[in-house]
């Protein structure tokens, strides 16, 4: 069982560690409005997502063992205290070469109509019907969950592969299982859910092995599946995110090519499609001469705003992508600010959420605090910008401790004020999730 830490030492450790990470005078902020929590055990854990409820927030993340990871929930109160921590166990026990598996969650969804939470993400194990020796496969891992104040309980789970049966495309094709990952749900009606993943198929030819975009409508308890839908283009093309605005649902993914938009590896894919039938209404592929690689996507009323990195190797930034409701504009905007008068920091964006005005802050991670005269390492960080998308350089937040962190959520409250998850890094193994509430000018509490 794992152990908590000393939550004292830990500030203690925590305080010395993370001063001078910022140069503003925490006095001058109103204390009230602002906190930073941490969350975690010896184990490691990683921030994944972040949703807000009616009397607190809910964060989503993995927590790493020696041999094990597991899918790992924190409630907190509106003031950041922990209510309750607990991991969901999703180990195969009917596996005889091994019991252990690596969940993965990449996102979460509350419908409080229903009072559900869902939960989507990868498991991968060892299968004994396959006939592969001790390789972890992966399966789409869908959970239901009804919560309180006192904890959670799983109602509902799926641990599911994709069955490609198209042997009409290939004659010597034999159908078989392929392995799938999950990136998104969203419910839709009363009784269903939108899953987005990617599948280890090709959708033009089910014997290639490259990967493409799953997309299904299944029902809430995951015995029906609706519809199951395979897209890609030649190479390996991920679900990422899912996105509901209005009556108009949209998909986004991450495109690998060679000839297309930006001629960079990596491009943003964006699809419109009909959730009745799966079938695709419009799409809109971008990209630069560099890999663009988008992470979420908001509706901004009347369009959406994707955020994401874009460049290769050390030379990264978080980017803005904005385009139109019908998928016909689009306008991409780097989001860079400097670190000396030759040179701008690296960044790397995760999530994004709007003003009322029509600004954006976007966190996410700058990683350039590695040239040997400042000790700290990868930070996290908040930016904000104006409505097209320019770096308010002069209020760019940073925080952190000596060893790698990272910005992983955002939300914006109705007050203005904003809640970032994050992943904190302590040195060793001593990895943490964090939760840290900003005033309404994006400033994070000072040690």
């Amino acid at each position: 069982m794992n152990r908590i830490l000393n939550i004292l030492i830990l500030c203690a450790l925590s305080g010395f560690w993370l001063c001078g990470c910022m140069s503003e005078d925490s006095n001058s902020l109103e204390t009230s409005d602002i906190f930073i929590k941490y969350y975690g055990s010896e184990s490691a854990e990683e921030t994944i997502d972040l949703i807000e409820l009616s009397d607190g927030y809910l964060l989503l993340g993995s927590r790493t063992d020696v041999d094990n990871t597991d899918i790992y929930l924190v409630r907190t109160d509106s003031a950041g205290n922990r209510m309750w921590e607990n991991v969901i166990d999703n180990d195969i026990t009917g596996n005889t070469e091994a019991t252990s598996t690596i969940d993965i969650p990449s996102k979460m969804y509350y419908d409080e109509a229903r009072d559900v939470l869902h939960i989507v993400g990868t498991s991968s194990f060892d299968r004994e019907d396959d006939d592969l020796e001790k390789v972890q496969v992966d399966h789409l891992f869908l959970a239901n969950l009804t919560i309180d104040n006192t904890g959670f309980t799983v109602t509902d789970t799926l641990i599911y592969r994709y069955y490609d049966e198209r042997s009409s495309v290939n004659a010597s094709y034999v159908p078989s299982f392929k392995a799938v990952s999950g990136a998104d749900v969203l419910p839709i009606g009363n009784n269903e859910l939108l899953v987005l993943g990617t599948v280890e198929a090709g959708s033009n030819d089910p014997s290639f092995s490259d990967n493409s975009v799953l997309l299904m409508r299944i029902s809430n308890d995951f015995q029906t599946v609706n519809w199951e839908r395979v897209k890609g283009f030649g190479s390996d093309d991920f679900g990422r995110s899912l996105l509901v605005a209005g009556n108009n649902y949209y998909y986004m993914g991450a495109l690998t090519t060679t000839s297309g938009v930006g001629n960079g590896g990596i491009d943003v894919l964006v699809e419109e499609f009909n959730p009745i039938s799966g079938n695709e209404n419009n799409q809109i592929e971008y990209g630069t001469a560099d890999n663009d690689e988008g992470y979420n996507m908001i509706y901004t009323n009347p369009g959406i705003a994707i955020v994401g990195t874009t460049g290769t190797g050390s030379v990264q930034y978080a980017f803005m992508l904005k385009i139109s409701s019908n998928l016909g504009a689009a306008q991409i905007k780097t989001l860079t600010y400097p670190e000396d008068e030759n040179q701008d920091w690296n960044t790397q964006g995760a999530d994004l959420a709007q003003t009322a005005s029509g600004d954006f802050f976007v966190v996410g991670t700058v990683n350039s605090f590695t040239d040997g005269a400042d000790p700290r390492e990868d930070e996290i960080v908040l930016l904000p910008t104006n409505s097209v998308g320019e770096v308010y350089e002069g209020d760019v937040q940073e925080y952190g401790s000596v060893q790698s962190d990272a910005g992983n959520a955002i939300i914006r409250k109705s007050d203005g004020t904003m809640v970032i998850g994050a992943t904190v890094h302590f040195g060793g193994s001593a990895t943490m999730m964090s939760l840290m509430k900003t005033n309404k000018n994006g400033e994070f509490l000072r040690n």
